[in-house]
């Protein structure tokens, strides 16, 4: 059954990519350096998922054998799905005040689905009359996963 899944939702030999019919986003989200996400993780008084949250938007790449991995902590959002289910999670996420994106290297999934998250934490702010502070920021973990590992092999948890 997941081989079949995986070539359903697969873009090859389709002349468009998965994001084609899905809007671009329209701002540039802030970067994280790995060494700031691994401060955040090894304070004691931050937690995950209440002062930060890490977002792997890999899918199918995560079951090859170089991608078997994950950031202890971290929760898969796959991108391809992503901007759809958005309108659910952004009252979730946008509790939490750093949501931190990644993929494979940070080039393509990770920065859009940062994208657009900021996006709309942004229309959600316009549409409101009044402004109660959202605390929630977007940011794309520069490098990605494959950072992440160079730089700290031993905090890594295998699928």
């Amino acid at each position: 059954m997941r081989t079949f899944i995986k070539h359903v939702m697969s873009t090859s030999g389709s002349t468009a990519p998965w994001y084609a019919s899905l809007p671009a986003p329209r701002g540039t989200p802030l970067q994280m350096a790995v060494s700031e996400l691994k401060a955040l993780k090894d304070d004691p008084a931050r937690r995950a998922g209440v002062d930060y949250l890490v977002v792997d938007v890999r899918r199918a790449d995560m079951d090859e054998p170089d991608g078997k991995m994950i950031i202890p902590g971290a929760i898969n959002l796959p991108a391809q799905t992503f901007h759809q289910t958005l309108p659910t999670l952004l009252p979730v996420l946008s509790r939490i005040p750093r949501v931190i994106f990644h993929c494979s290297s940070s080039n393509g999934r990770g920065p859009r689905c940062a994208g657009w998250y900021q996006d709309a934490l942004d229309d959600h702010e316009n549409d409101r009359s009044t402004t109660t502070g959202d605390i929630s920021k977007s940011y794309v973990l520069t490098g990605g996963i494959k950072a992440w590992k160079s730089a700290y092999p031993d905090d890594v948890q295998p699928l």
